[in-house]
């Protein structure tokens, strides 16, 4: 079908048909059979009935003695090679009732949605049976050529033979324009709260050096805050507790550097050095409580392959006041001993915040609760500022804490390695919610320390509404978490609701032939009311799964009206679109990479200007041509590879069917990394280079700044700050545990015509301004083409001074991503010396690995 060639030509009706159309042909070369599913499946797995039985002389019986031995039956559903769900598993039942509901995200063109039951066994599953719906069934339209709600029960006959026995299930699919139409995400485990105030911070330290950000009506000026200070002041102040959890803490760590160091050492009662600071307030009777991840590489005489102090951490607190707890992530039940042990190696504790109580900010006098959360560890090498120094701070704010794991360089020698990170706090009825995702990890892996939980009741901090404050933010929780390591409020999980089938079709059924199937109806709806969650946690196996933030993420970008601003410290994931269809299998599978191309996509059919940014690493931290670091770089290469594949597709049919011509994919998507160099002119490197590492970067003088952050801005109206990356590690909810908070300001939402320009718009322009060493009006409307191409052309510049023979002091850090799409390919980015990775023999594509499994590396 043709796009019109004026958006003012376009009616409703033919828009509509012509975006889905063209966005079916993007995502897959689709068959007849094939449709584009954008929005969301609500399936119900109900039962099964008369299945077969395979346990008869199966293994498992000579293993294990049972009175009986039948089927262990389970169900998944797929949409090609994508799972959507798996079923816990129902021991020795041919007749199994399941009754477990399922809400899943989809951005997908596929042929139907294909369902399997399998028996579970010893050494391989047995398949039951399986049934096929085609997607057609889920495709309905109204006069207005708008998809409709759709509802579909069936029972059918597995394999479309009765003596396979049969499979109930309930599936509705809503289209994506039923979704997301409000602030807060609807169907997780915690909602948003009202009534709160929240920083939003850059760095470990913001030292005000960068150029002046104004905004708002009145032109406010943007005071950055300064994380590590607060975070100091908040440990001194607190009376009653402080929670911390982190992936890594280093007790030797100073929180203060410079003449804030030499001032709190003059004056001030507590120490500076986080181990000595925790102590002192342990023993003024404040309880302190510290959840760290426990390396399973490390013990008594190797500190492990992470380097995250846990041996060093958990040594200097035995025998002390301070409740220092060391938790490794878990298997289950349904996990074979090999699983979980890869569990406790492969995967972390990753989440990041801290809680205490503090002075109340308005100075009455009274406590309130303040906590923080994001991406910053308070560990080594994480103390950075926007200057990002090399050799200039290696015997002062860097002594002792000079951090590389880019290179083979000594801490007297240098560079060190830059750090660019995120970070946010919140007082208010927020940090309740961070008190309670603190609380379930601690009962469930700490359950002997259960009685050193603080009651906040009784220090009168426990109620909402006594804490709300006059900040004017909504805020909401969300994790990356399952319920092996997390004991999810019980109150939460009687709230489920088991809605029966007859009630789901309120808007009245009506009978479907279908001639594999005992019973098959639907209804057809414009609605979207009664939409209900019934439940706020996914299942997998049969646990309790919060992946909620995987669900945020999603929900925010396809809220999206102008752009989108990601900074992430990997970024791979949707699988299922990869251009290599024998690596669509491959469980990296999260959809953000999707959505982001589908919502350009989108804008693109529309003709409405849209725009992403997303900043990443130069490469992952490691050396860079290592077997690790190459294989990252190839799974987050394919994903980039994906997008601008989508994306150039979607331009050139609107300028074969459009008057519109010159169209680029960096007018809507874009890639960029940080780097910096500095002369010789101050350095305080004392050693002689010795290694090849150490001679080369005494030449060239220059790093990448480390991105670690981990943040979406969306229209200017909401940011989302935590510890999850865009990896399947941070977003499946049973690998690594993850936290994110999501912010936002009611009174400053973005319209039609425009972003917020509110705190969240001055944030973003102060981040703008200090990576690129230039506050640019041009930088207020990131959806304009003049914004995109004065940060294109500014990030070029840079590159040039980046990779050029003569050594300068940069003070403007923005660089394009060392990959670039030319020619309709993606390919080192021209400038690189041979397609390598700069002062590195790394290729800058990636390679493969075949000896490390995809799931450590995804």
């Amino acid at each position: 079908m043709e796009l019109a060639t004026s958006a003012k030509s376009l009616t409703k009706d033919t828009a509509d048909f012509a975006k889905s159309a063209l966005m079916t042909k993007l995502f897959k070369a689709p068959t007849p059979e094939s449709a584009i599913l954008w929005g969301l499946l609500h399936i119900k797995i109900v039962r099964c009935k008369n299945l077969r039985n395979l346990d008869k002389l199966g293994l498992k019986s000579l293993i294990v003695k049972r009175k009986k031995d039948l089927s262990d039956p389970y169900v998944t559903a797929w949409l090609e090679d994508y799972r959507l769900l798996k079923t816990r598993f129902v021991d020795d039942d041919l007749d199994p009732v399941f009754d477990e509901e399922f809400y899943c995200p989809v951005a997908h063109v596929t042929e139907g949605i294909k369902f399997k039951v399998k028996d579970k066994d010893v050494v391989k599953d047995e398949s039951l049976g399986t049934y096929f719906m085609p997607v057609q069934e889920l495709i309905q339209m109204n006069e207005d050529g708008d998809l409709q709600r759709v509802g579909i029960h069936k029972v059918v006959y597995l394999d479309g033979k009765k003596s396979h026995g049969s499979l109930e299930f309930f599936v509705e699919f809503l289209p994506v324009r039923m979704l997301a139409q409000t602030m807060d995400v609807p169907g997780v485990y915690f909602k948003q709260t009202k009534g709160n105030d929240v920083k939003l911070y850059m760095n470990a330290d913001d030292d005000g050096s960068a150029p002046i950000v104004t905004f708002g009506d009145d032109g406010k000026v943007w005071k950055p805050p300064r994380l590590w200070r607060d975070i100091y002041d908040s440990i001194c102040s607190a009376k009653h507790f402080i929670y911390m959890a982190g992936w890594s803490f280093d007790i030797d760590q100073n929180l203060l550097r410079g003449e804030d160091l030499k001032e709190a050492e003059s004056r001030s009662m507590y120490p500076a050095k986080l181990g000595d600071l925790l102590l002192k307030k342990s023993d003024e009777g404040v309880v302190v409580n510290l959840m760290q991840w426990d390396d399973y590489s490390s013990n008594f005489a190797f500190p492990g392959m992470m380097g995250t102090y846990d041996e060093k951490t958990r040594n200097f607190f035995q025998g002390t006041k301070v409740n220092s707890m060391f938790m490794s992530m878990e298997g289950g039940d349904v996990n074979t001993l090999f699983e979980g042990q890869n569990k406790k190696m492969a995967f972390t504790h990753h989440q990041k915040f801290i809680m205490m109580d503090t002075p109340k900010k308005n100075g009455d006098g009274g406590m309130e609760l303040l906590a923080f959360v994001g991406g910053i560890d308070l560990t080594e090498g994480r103390w950075d500022n926007r200057k990002h120094p090399l050799f200039r701070t290696l015997q002062s704010d860097h002594k002792g804490d000079t951090y590389g794991k880019c290179f083979h360089v000594s801490k007297e020698n240098g560079p060190r390695q830059p750090w660019h990170d995120i970070h946010s706090s919140v007082r208010g009825p927020e940090a309740l919610d961070l008190v309670q995702a603190f609380s379930e990890r601690w009962t469930k892996q700490a359950p002997q320390l259960v009685g050193e939980l603080v009651n906040l009741h009784r220090i009168g901090l426990g109620d909402a509404t006594t804490l709300e404050n006059d900040g004017g933010w909504l805020t909401q929780l969300s994790r990356s978490i399952d319920s092996r390591v997390n004991a999810f409020d019980a109150s939460v999980k009687q709230s489920f609701q088991n809605i029966k089938i007859d009630q789901m079709g309120a808007f009245g059924w009506s009978e479907v032939s279908d001639k594999k199937a005992e019973k098959s109806r639907r209804f057809v709806t414009s609605s979207n009311s009664l939409l209900s969650y019934n439940r706020c946690l996914d299942q997998k196996k049969g646990r309790l799964v919060d992946t909620s933030i995987h669900l945020t993420n999603i929900h925010h970008i396809r809220r999206a009206k102008h752009f989108i601003y990601i900074e992430s410290q990997y970024f791979m994931g949707s699988s299922f679109m990869w251009s290599n269809s024998s690596e669509r299998d491959v469980k990296c599978h999260n959809m953000i990479a999707a959505e982001l191309t589908m919502k350009i996509c989108d804008k693109i059919a529309a003709r409405e200007p849209f725009a992403v940014y997303i900043l990443l690493p130069m490469w992952m931290e490691g050396i860079p041509d290592a077997a690790a670091t190459q294989g990252l770089l190839y799974w987050q290469r394919v994903t980039i590879e994906a997008m601008y594949q989508k994306v150039h597709e979607a331009l050139q049919s609107r300028m074969a069917n459009s008057s519109d011509h010159g169209l680029k994919v960096s007018d809507y998507l874009n890639f960029y990394c940080l780097g910096t160099r500095e002369t010789s002119e101050g350095s305080q490197a004392t050693g002689i280079p010795t290694t090849e590492d150490e001679k080369l970067l005494a030449k060239t003088r220059r790093h990448q700044i480390y991105i670690h952050s981990k943040m979406m801005i969306v229209d200017d109206e909401v940011c989302l700050i935590g510890t999850a990356n865009i990896n399947q590690r941070s977003l499946d909810g049973c690998r690594d545990s993850e936290i994110m908070m999501t912010s936002w300001q009611p009174d400053h939402l973005a319209s039609e015509k425009s972003v917020a320009h509110g705190d969240i718009h001055a944030y973003r322009l102060h981040i703008w301004a200090s990576i690129t060493d230039q506050m640019n009006d041009a930088y207020r409307d990131p959806s304009n083409p003049e914004c995109v191409k004065l940060v294109n052309s500014i990030a070029n510049s840079n590159f040039k001074k980046y990779m050029g023979d003569e050594t300068v002091d940069m003070t403007s850090h923005l660089l394009p991503f060392p990959l670039e799409f030319y020619d309709g390919e993606l390919r080192p980015r021209r400038g690189l010396h041979g397609g390598k990775l700069p002062d590195t023999d790394a290729d800058a594509m990636g390679k493969k690995s075949y000896i490390l499994p995809e799931m450590f590396l995804t």
